[in-house]
């Protein structure tokens, strides 16, 4: 019999929650990381008048600190106020004011803030007052600030709590669903009950303090600043951060759900009827509240992405969920484990986790062309090339699958009919092949752990369609000279740009008799095509409308001539898509 004023509890709890997911995803969608769409003063600009701030502004909601807009002068010192805010209430841009009369010369603008989608994002410029004679010195120091990172750890401890979280939300959401509708009577074992509570501790606090080291990790600050109420209220109002405190009030919510586990333990061949329900309801908006935390909502066809991510994380919930499930009731078997159950439940949750593989490979692939586009994006980007070390690693835990599957038809005779042949009712394998399915199910744990780790450092990176639409950039030295180059677009077609800035070992511009370059596709007999270089300035040469023929990994090669006599080449490798 259902306790009345529990199941109304529960009913409550799911209506609660279906107001909560609306609520985030009625907020609308966003584009991926923040892009950065106009610089006042504008980058490379020349000004006869020195300007009373610098302000950026971006394509998405940005969250802004003390020293996410910093100003450099020629001599290396600050010459900006500190005291960078949102210009008119506009979350969309940050402005800092700076020090009145600053002299000639190239001055560095850098920025680092976090993306309403809780992920940093950096960058620097230069612009000039009076004169742009140093504006390669200058572009070296915007190089620098533009790539610095933050405190040592900080960084390896966000992406530690990204993986704990992502860990522990999809076995308490797998392994719920399945104890509340595949096996109700393992929800009563306290090895199970254990591993909920697990899952559900580690879940919540890795979410708490994500948010809070968020918050530095963006700003460039150590560790100990991770309660500065400022930086916590700024994270707490991006997209991220409400999907966050979303994900801390589901998980509060699931307390009596976990909790009925324990009270039902006395019969737990009929769970409570709210159970299910508030199961499906409460991981459903643990998933959603996930995927709007991330790339899901970003990209063409936004909603698409979502539905194809809630499919992906529900079925990597079900198939993490599953094993584990297995691993509580095949690895040292509890005392407290239902007698003859164990080959229902194989057979039963092997069913679960052959549905829940085949919807991670069509769900993840779906969302792979959406967030890649292209074969040179997938190999010429970090998230590219990262997503590649993921689809590797689950096409190793599909063999290990395959192995446990065959282990399991094995053991009961299973056939294509669902007969058992030679089995008796109850009937399991023997010691053997318990031993060996266990062993297997251990495997596949440790792969989906490496899964989980490069999925949560997947998150972290720029999507690869965005990522491979920022221009080339490269460095190289021959006869004593750096030669930094810039190619943007770097796509197939006309209208490409090339920039080389020559420096000397100083870091100052580097005045040369000639600089020569040309282009050559390797293997295909193209080139070398000679690159139109002008002088810009002093080590500064430029090329505008440049045409890159196809697509493909190009070689261009510089050649130098110093005043000294002293002539060298060197080559880059461009990759042209």
């Amino acid at each position: 019999m259902v306790n009345p004023t529990t199941g109304r509890a529960g009913r409550g709890l799911v209506g609660v929650t279906a107001v909560l997911v609306l609520l985030l995803v009625s907020s609308g969608t966003a584009s991926a990381h923040a892009r950065l769409v106009a610089t006042d003063p504008a980058a490379s600009s020349v000004l006869l008048v020195p300007p009373a701030r610098a302000v950026i502004h971006f394509d998405d909601v940005v969250t802004v600190d003390a020293g996410s807009l910093r100003v450099f002068g020629p001599g290396g010192g600050r010459v900006d106020e500190g005291n960078a805010s949102h210009p008119g209430g506009d979350s969309h841009s940050v402005a800092v004011g700076l020090s009145p009369g600053l002299g000639r010369g190239s001055y560095v603008v850098a920025w680092r803030v976090i993306s309403d989608d809780g992920h940093p994002v950096h960058g620097a410029y230069v612009f000039s007052i009076g004169s742009d004679r140093d504006a390669a010195r200058a572009s070296v120091l915007a190089g620098a600030l533009a790539t610095e990172s933050g405190a040592a750890g900080v960084g390896a401890v966000a992406g530690v709590l990204r993986w704990a979280g992502l860990a522990g939300l999809l076995v308490l959401v797998g392994l719920s669903l399945l104890v509340a509708l595949a096996s109700p009577g393992d929800g009563a074992s306290r090895r199970v009950r254990r591993i909920l509570w697990s899952a559900w501790g580690l879940a919540l606090g890795a979410t708490v303090a994500g948010v809070a080291v968020e918050g530095v990790y963006g700003a460039l600050l150590p560790l100990g600043d991770v309660l500065r109420p400022s930086l916590l209220a700024e994270v707490l109002h991006t997209r991220f951060g409400r999907a966050e405190l979303l994900r801390v009030l589901l998980l509060v919510a699931f307390v009596p759900v976990l909790a009925s586990a324990r009270a039902g333990a006395a019969d737990a061949g009929r769970p409570r009827r709210w159970v299910p329900p508030a199961v499906v309801a409460l991981g459903s908006g643990l998933l959603v509240a996930t995927a709007l935390a991330g790339h899901a909502v970003t990209g063409t066809a936004p909603v698409l992405g979502l539905v194809f991510d809630l499919a992906h994380l529900a079925g990597a919930a079900v198939w993490v969920g599953g094993l584990v499930l297995l691993a509580a009731v095949l690895v040292r078997p509890a005392a407290d484990a239902r007698p003859g159950g164990t080959g229902a439940l194989t057979r039963t949750v092997a069913a679960w986790l052959l549905g829940a593989a085949v919807v991670v490979v069509v769900s993840g692939t779906a969302q792979s062309f959406r967030q890649v586009g292209s074969r040179y994006a997938l190999f010429h980007t970090p998230y590219g090339r990262t997503l590649v070390v993921k689809v590797l690693l689950v096409a190793l835990l599909l063999v290990v699958g395959a192995t446990s599957r065959r282990t399991v038809h094995g053991s009961w005779g299973l056939r294509r009919g669902g007969s058992a042949a030679g089995a008796g009712p109850g009937a399991g394998p023997g010691p053997v092949r318990v031993g060996r399915l266990a062993r297997t199910v251990v495997a596949e744990l440790a792969l989906v752990a490496a899964v989980v780790g490069v999925t949560a450092a997947l998150v972290n990176d720029v999507p690869a369609r965005q990522a491979a639409g920022l221009p080339f950039t490269s460095s190289v030295t021959t006869v004593g000279v750096q030669v930094n180059v810039i190619v943007d677009p770097a796509r197939a077609g006309i209208g490409n740009e090339v920039h080389v800035y020559l420096l000397s070992a100083a870091g100052t511009p580097e005045a040369v008799l000639s600089l020569d370059a040309a282009l050559r596709l390797p293997g295909s007999g193209t080139g070398p095509v000679r690159v139109p270089l002008h002088l810009s300035g002093p080590g500064h040469y430029y090329a505008t409308d440049v045409v890159l023929p196809v697509a493909g990994t190009w070689t261009l090669t510089f050649a130098v001539r110093t005043v000294s006599g002293r002539a060298g080449t060197a080559s880059v490798r461009l990759p042209v898509h």
